[in-house]
């Protein structure tokens, strides 16, 4: 095994196996340099009603106590969420959580005025109604990372406390922690509710892709066991010479059949998806090494640094060069 160990937790680790399989699941989110956090807790009592806008980042709401309903831009039916339950907007669609499908809701601004400090708690609501109470927070992914695995993502996850707590427990034991950590006031508690969010992410992400039974795109050709092997085999050596060939003979299908299967899965051509990947693997290489120009190509499967150059210029917007410069 060769590995290229980061020197801090948010430069991620590459580890090119030589024996055994590759997790690509793990390579993607290394890839998008995942962070997050939780804005604050929300103790609602009806009637409220909270318009959220679009966002540049991916968005999560769990509900601690209670019930609420959610509309969702873009799709016809109410979502009620139910205690336990948790539910991700990947994209940072826009959406309206309600106490009851007739209030009419008030934009965030109005409700939420200035975030609280510390996990603080937002309050709205005479406490005549119903209560419900929230942990909302957010994902956010760097934006030079590897774009499939986000992309494949759909508009929404929800995932049921009632329907996962069997099968995956330690999801349901995240969200305790989450909510456990945001009420303590100890040393800390910053760091590790950062770090549990990120676990989090990864947790709603397992179950999705073990119960959905429309996962598409990249997670899609994860769970898929010919397009698994050829993905593991891109992942796992990157530095190898890889045809279209050689991958549709380990995915065991014809090379149209695999070309045009891999295409219509993950969108786009396995020789694209494959050079994108390699640009991901070399900018870590170059983010978190002194290796010279002419090994990271070699490794990345390039037999020249112009050509290898050339395509990270194209995928980046920059040289090699460049891009370890700005570190």
């Amino acid at each position: 095994m060769r590995t290229l160990n980061a020197p801090c937790a948010n430069i991620y680790v590459l580890s090119y196996k030589e024996e055994g399989r590759v997790d690509v699941l793990n390579d993607m989110l290394e890839a998008v340099k995942l962070s997050g956090d939780v804005f604050f807790r929300c103790d609602f009592s009806g009637p409220w009603g909270m318009q959220i806008d679009e966002t540049p980042v991916a968005e999560f709401h769990l509900v601690v106590e209670g019930e609420c309903w959610v509309e969702i831009a873009g799709y016809d039916n109410r979502i009620i969420l139910q205690q336990g339950d948790i539910i991700l907007f990947p994209h940072g669609h826009a959406h309206v959580l309600l106490d009851a499908p007739e209030t009419r809701p008030l934009p965030a601004s109005e409700i939420i005025g200035e975030f609280p400090p510390d996990y603080g708690t937002v309050k709205f609501g005479d406490g005549g109604g119903k209560r419900i109470g929230l942990l909302c927070g957010y994902f956010s992914f760097d934006r030079h990372g590897h774009s499939a695995l986000i992309n494949a993502l759909p508009s929404f996850i929800h995932l049921e406390c009632n329907r996962v707590a069997a099968d995956f427990p330690w999801l349901v034991t995240t969200m305790q922690f989450i909510d456990h950590e945001t009420r303590a006031s100890r040393p800390g508690t910053e760091a590790t509710v950062r770090r549990l969010v990120e676990v989090l992410f990864v947790q709603i992400l397992r179950a999705y892709i073990e119960t959905s039974t429309d996962a598409s795109g990249l997670l899609g050709a994860i769970a898929e066991p010919r397009l698994g092997r050829a993905l593991e085999a891109m992942h796992g050596k990157p530095e190898r010479h890889w045809t279209l060939e050689s991958l549709a003979s380990i995915a065991g299908m014809s090379r149209t059949a695999f070309a045009a299967r891999f295409l219509a899965r993950v969108g786009q051509p396995p020789m694209q998806y494959l050079t994108e990947w390699r640009m991901h693997c070399a900018r870590a290489i170059l983010e978190t090494t002194r290796r010279s120009m002419g090994d990271i190509a070699e490794t990345c499967g390039y037999m020249s640094e112009s050509s290898f150059s050339k395509a990270f210029k194209k995928q980046f917007g920059q040289s090699p060069g460049a891009a370890r410069k700005g570190r």
